[in-house]
């Protein structure tokens, strides 16, 4: 068995366990089977593949923000596909529609918004915070001070 791992190691081809391979088997599976659906997804998420290629953050987090909305916007669509029948030409016919991609798009805007704005805003309501706790702290040690003597001062 070790033989055969350093093998396929010196070869440079490392085979991905049973679980995996089965997982992606059954992922392509699913997706033939439900493929209106998975047109759908695939045409309404590709914001989400976008954010993910050109977040230059080292965190990589904007296609969280971008995708969680981006599928609150895909939602809706796949509604209207399974409203009109669960057909390849009514997802073709669905994701063609201006109003759909405004939809998509939209969502996707939505999300952008939110992890620009919304994270620095929160970040400095955080350092405001702690601005003010420090402060809270020094007035503490001065009254400490006041009242005990340079004493009570480390260093």
């Amino acid at each position: 068995m070790a033989d055969k791992e350093k093998q396929e190691k010196a070869d440079g081809k490392v085979k991905k366990p049973f679980s995996v391979r089965f997982a992606i088997f059954m992922l392509l599976v699913t997706g033939a089977v439900f493929l209106p659906v998975t047109v759908i997804i695939l045409v309404c998420m590709i914001p989400t593949m976008v954010a993910a290629v050109v977040d230059r953050h080292a965190e990589k987090t904007a296609w969280l923000t971008v995708g969680a909305m981006n599928l609150a916007g895909t939602v809706p669509i796949i509604f209207n596909l399974w409203d009109m029948g669960h057909t390849l030409s009514a997802s073709l016919q669905i994701i063609t529609q201006p109003e759909t991609i405004m939809i998509y798009y939209g969502a996707a805007l939505a999300g952008w918004i939110i992890y620009n704005n919304i994270t620095p805003f929160v970040a400095s309501v955080i350092v405001g915070k702690n601005m003010q706790r420090l402060k809270s702290i020094d007035k503490r040690q001065r009254d400490l001070i006041k009242k005990w003597g340079k004493e009570v001062t480390s260093g």
